[in-house]
């Protein structure tokens, strides 16, 4: 469960969220679409803990698996000796296949292009057993074949009765997945349309 009760922040005198409230209860797809600068990245960083509020309250039962619009990651080390470091302990005998789903190569982290160092991203958090996973923008700068493997991943993640939540501003893309969507405008968020049906 996830809910901010009368939440704000503010950065540097600026009021970025503004008695922010959003309940998510139930397992599914939650969708938050905003322009730069609305604040999506905020409340996500939030709920993932990266920074604080500035009062209000956040209620949050269950792990977390956060992707970030930002993240780094150790230069000099191979993809696949990476995710070994990082996933959980039961994923290690699909690191590969997944790898080869996504066509991600085994190179040094530093020498992968923007496209693929977001796929090490999502496979990072898809390689950890949580109940709400939550993404930044995943799909910004994925191929099309790597979109459609995202898009397939989410969907069994939602048959597993997790919540996913993502900021995103491709207002299609996840249409057929039935989300509950939260507009974002000036700090405030507002909640559009509510999922219609079960996956």
């Amino acid at each position: 469960m996830l809910k901010m009760i009368n939440l704000n922040k503010i950065f540097r005198f600026n009021k970025v969220l503004s008695n922010v409230n959003l309940e998510i209860e139930a397992p599914g797809l939650y969708v938050i679409y905003g322009v730069n600068g609305s604040g999506k990245s905020t409340i996500l960083k939030i709920i993932g803990g990266i920074i604080y509020k500035n009062d209000g309250k956040l209620i949050r039962e269950g792990s977390i698996s956060y992707l970030p619009d930002k993240f780094s990651m150790p230069k000099l080390m191979r993809v696949l000796d990476y995710l070994k470091i990082v996933a959980d302990r039961s994923y290690l005998d699909k690191i590969e296949a997944i790898m080869l789903d996504y066509k991600l190569p085994n190179k040094y982290i530093g020498s992968l292009s923007k496209g693929n160092l977001q796929k090490v991203g999502i496979i990072q958090a898809l390689l950890n057993k949580s109940d709400i996973y939550v993404f930044d923008e995943p799909i910004d700068g994925l191929d099309d074949n790597s979109k459609k493997i995202f898009k397939r991943d989410i969907m069994e993640i939602l048959l597993d009765n997790k919540i996913v939540l993502m900021a995103l501003h491709n207002k299609t893309f996840f249409n057929d997945l039935k989300p509950t969507i939260f507009d974002i405008k000036d700090g405030n968020v507002y909640e559009k349309r509510k999922k219609t049906q079960a996956m």
